[in-house]
């Protein structure tokens, strides 16, 4: 599950470019095996290395979260309804040692559980649509999703610094 890389691009990518190489051969595999109906969490993803558990798990999350407040607020009731998707996004956060942003999930998570969440999985009612009708819960939200805007960039400082530092975690070099 290694991307191939050529080593003058390993070194010369950005930040972003580099997590995005890196997660690109785990997410298509994620959605080939899902297309399949088979279950990636208890087949590949107990192959991949650390690192690029921690990446799934982080990057999966974020890269939904981050779009807007109301991403923000429906992509962590919707992992927080999934104990071991919860768990595996602090998990990760805690891997790359990013305490802020953990810091940001544990905040939001709190929020949530106040409002009776997490909803079940299976009953999940939780709308994108909640924080228009809620102003209260918008302004929670608000400064929550703001700091995870400033976080993002130091975030993807950190997990690119690992990967450089493990590549042989992520890539096959070239």
């Amino acid at each position: 599950m290694l991307v191939k890389m050529r080593q003058d691009i390993f070194h010369t990518s950005g930040d972003e470019a580099l997590i995005a190489a890196c997660f690109q051969p785990i997410i298509q595999a994620y959605k080939e095996i899902q297309t399949r109906g088979e279950d990636f969490t208890s087949g590949l993803f107990q192959e991949l290395s650390p690192g690029q558990q921690a990446l799934f798990a982080f990057h999966v999350y974020h890269t939904h979260a981050i779009k807007s407040q109301a991403d923000f607020y429906w992509w962590s009731a919707y992992f927080l309804a999934q104990p071991a998707r919860w768990s595996g996004l602090q998990s990760a956060l805690r891997f790359f040692e990013d305490s802020s942003t953990l810091s940001l999930v544990e905040q939001m998570e709190s929020l949530l559980r106040k409002r009776n969440h997490p909803r079940n999985i299976t009953n999940f009612d939780i709308s994108t649509t909640d924080l228009e009708q809620d102003p209260k819960l918008m302004s929670e939200v608000r400064p929550l999703y703001a700091d995870l805007l400033d976080a993002a960039e130091i975030t993807h400082q950190g997990i690119a610094t690992y990967i450089r530092n493990y590549p042989d975690a992520f890539v096959t070099l070239r």
